[in-house]
C-alpha cells in the first residue's frame, strides 16, 4: 500500500503520515519546501518527500502516479478562499484521474454549508468526490485540541483558560492524532471506503469541562474564562460563532468505532502528551 499525504506539514496531514508509517504503509508527503523542520522530521521517520504544490494538478498527478491512496487536506484557515479552492480542485481531479482511494480531512457538519468558508469548502469537496464516483471516506473532526495551545501560557502562568466559547457552549473536540489513526485504519481496512461521513471526536465539551480536565491533570486550580467567538483569530471568528450556536452538536461519535474500530482518546491524553504543566 502506497499513500500520498497532502498537508503533511500541517495538523492532520502530519498526524496521518505518522500513523500510516506506524501501520507499515509506504508514505510520500507532497511538500512545497523539503527543507523545513517538519519536512526533515518526516524524513527521519521514514516518510518520503515529493516536492510540489497542492494547487498544481500536474504536481499532484505526478506524485500520485505510483500511489494507491491520497490523504486529502486542503489546509487551515490561514489560506485564502481562492487558494483553498484551487487546492481542492487539483486534488479531487487528480484523485479522479488516477483512481486513488481518498481519505478527506473534512469537518463535522460540513454538509450543512453554513456560509462559513472554512466549512463550506470541505462540504464541496465531499460532494465533488461523491459526484465523480471517487472511492473515499470523509473524516470529520471537530474543534482541534491543539487550538488550546493559544491559551497555554495563561493556563501555566495564571491558571486561567481563555478560549472563544460562550459560557456553557459545548463543542466536539478532536485530538489530531486520532484523525491520523482513523486515516490509517481507512486505508488498511479490507473493506474499501464507501463515502462514509465519520466524525472523529472525543465527545462534546464546554470550556468548564476542559478546565476540569486540566485541573485534574495539573493538580491545581484552573479557571475557565469564556471569551466568545470574537476572541478567535479573525480567520476563525465565523467558525467559532457557528460552533457557539450549537451547530456542531449533532455528531455521531459512535460511527468511527463502529466502522473501523478506532476509539478516539479522552481529551486528557492530548494535554498530557503535549506536556502541559
Amino acid at each position: 500500500m502506497r499513500v500520498l499525504v497532502t498537508g503533511a506539514t500541517g495538523r492532520y496531514g502530519y498526524a496521518a503520515a505518522l500513523a500510516l508509517r506506524e501501520s507499515g504503509v509506504d508514505v510520500t508527503a507532497l511538500v512545497r519546501d523539503p527543507n523545513t523542520d517538519v519536512a526533515r522530521d518526516l524524513t527521519s521517520r521514514g516518510v518520503r518527500l515529493a516536492r510540489g504544490r497542492r494547487d498544481q494538478l500536474d504536481h499532484v498527478e505526478d506524485a500520485l502516479a505510483d500511489a494507491d491512496g491520497l490523504f486529502l487536506a486542503v489546509g487551515g484557515p490561514g489560506a485564502s478562499a481562492r487558494t483553498t479552492a484551487e487546492r481542492a480542485e487539483a486534488l479531487v481531479r487528480a484523485a479522479d484521474r488516477t483512481d486513488a482511494t481518498v481519505v478527506h480531512a473534512s469537518l463535522v457538519e460540513a454538509d450543512a454549508r453554513p456560509g462559513v468558508p472554512l466549512v463550506d469548502v470541505r462540504g464541496r469537496i465531499d460532494a465533488d468526490l461523491a459526484s465523480r464516483g471517487v472511492t473515499h471516506v470523509s473524516l470529520r473532526p471537530g474543534v482541534p485540541l491543539d487550538a488550546f495551545e493559544r491559551a497555554r501560557d495563561a493556563v501555566e502562568t495564571e491558571g486561567r483558560l481563555s478560549f472563544p466559547l460562550d459560557g456553557h457552549a459545548r463543542v466536539p473536540l478532536t485530538d489530531p492524532r486520532d484523525v491520523g489513526r482513523a486515516a490509517a485504519a481507512a486505508f488498511t481496512d479490507s473493506r474499501p471506503p464507501a463515502g462514509e461521513r465519520l466524525p472523529v471526536v472525543s465527545g462534546t465539551h464546554s470550556l468548564y469541562d476542559v478546565a476540569d480536565v486540566l485541573e485534574a491533570l495539573l493538580g491545581r486550580s484552573i479557571t475557565a474564562d469564556p471569551r466568545g467567538p470574537t476572541a478567535a483569530p479573525r480567520s476563525l471568528t465565523a467558525f467559532y460563532r457557528w460552533a457557539n450556536e450549537g451547530a456542531l452538536l449533532g455528531v455521531d461519535a459512535d460511527a468511527l468505532p463502529a466502522r473501523y474500530g478506532v476509539d478516539p482518546a479522552p481529551i486528557r491524553d492530548y494535554f498530557g502528551r503535549a506536556g502541559w504543566r
